[in-house]
């Protein structure tokens, strides 16, 4: 993208120069396992997912509402206007430093569970001792729990006996959405009301609620507590499709989301956009 679009690399640029390292270089080029450590992914994904958005923006596509799930809400929030990008970035970046250092002993681990609705989740998960619960619900049937490793591997055997399809566990540095960021969280929340947000230009979808937000106060609250609340994917597409929304873009690398949205609601329209050819037949179709 920034090869081919000039308002992008210059994006990139300015990433760069706020991060202190090369972020264009990181995400071409890697090494991949330091672009996994959450620290390094938030920043190089909203970078990315500004950077498309920019350019879309600049050719005259313009979103009616946004969403995003976890890191790519963020995003989502840069989408509808509600602060610069020199502002998201700095509060993304803290974002992903306060949640690489929350569990410096590795406590803490997080496993998808397929064929189980969220409630039959919630409900096993209660019956475990320790720290465990649902953290995203990605799709009916495609569930995301966080904690504690231990409690989460007596989860994801309990899931198992009880008819899960499968339960994998997943190469994190943490446990994201759950009680185990409360300290990253309040450490969040000042630099959050220390920044300049304004009032969204279009409704964003709260990860927290599900539900539209667009005063500047209610989405400080929100970007505080989402990282320890559960990512309510499901009804956020689902609300979203209720509210009139017909066409979704899923914006940045891959296209996990637009499989999820497929398996939520019956013949939604989503298309993928991460590569310029995909940017360039978007553009042409709304042209």
């Amino acid at each position: 993208v920034a090869e081919s679009f000039p308002e992008a690399k210059d994006l990139f640029m300015r990433a760069s120069e706020l991060a202190g390292y090369d972020i264009l270089e990181l995400c071409s080029s890697g090494p991949i396992d330091k672009l996994s450590r959450t620290l390094y992914t938030q920043p190089a994904l909203y970078t990315v997912e500004a950077a498309i958005t920019t350019v879309l923006n600049e050719h005259g596509l313009i979103p009616d509402a946004a969403a995003g799930h976890s890191l790519g809400e963020f995003c989502a929030w840069f989408s509808s206007g509600v602060y610069d990008f020199e502002t998201g970035f700095a509060l993304i970046s803290a974002r992903g430093k306060l949640m690489d250092e929350a569990d410096p002993e590795g406590r803490g681990t997080m496993a998808a569970v397929m064929g189980l609705t969220d409630q039959e989740v919630s409900e096993i998960c209660s019956e475990v001792g320790g720290t465990v619960g649902v953290a995203n619900i990605n799709s009916p049937l495609q569930i995301v729990i966080s904690g504690e490793k231990d409690a989460v591997e007596k989860a994801g055997d309990l899931l198992k006996e009880r008819g899960a399809k499968r339960v994998l566990y997943l190469a994190v540095s943490g446990a994201f959405h759950s009680p185990l960021m409360e300290n990253a969280r309040e450490k969040f929340r000042t630099l959050v009301e220390g920044s300049k947000i304004r009032d969204a230009r279009i409704p964003v979808y709260s990860n927290v609620t599900a539900k539209p937000v667009t005063s500047a106060e209610e989405i400080k609250r929100m970007m505080v507590l989402q990282m320890t609340s559960p990512v309510k994917w499901v009804e956020i597409v689902k609300t979203m499709v209720s509210d009139g929304t017909t066409e979704f873009l899923e914006l940045g690398p891959g296209n996990v989301l637009a499989g999820l949205m497929k398996r939520t609601v019956e013949g939604i329209d989503v298309k993928s956009v991460s590569e310029p050819a995909g940017i360039w037949e978007v553009l042409h179709e709304e042209a």
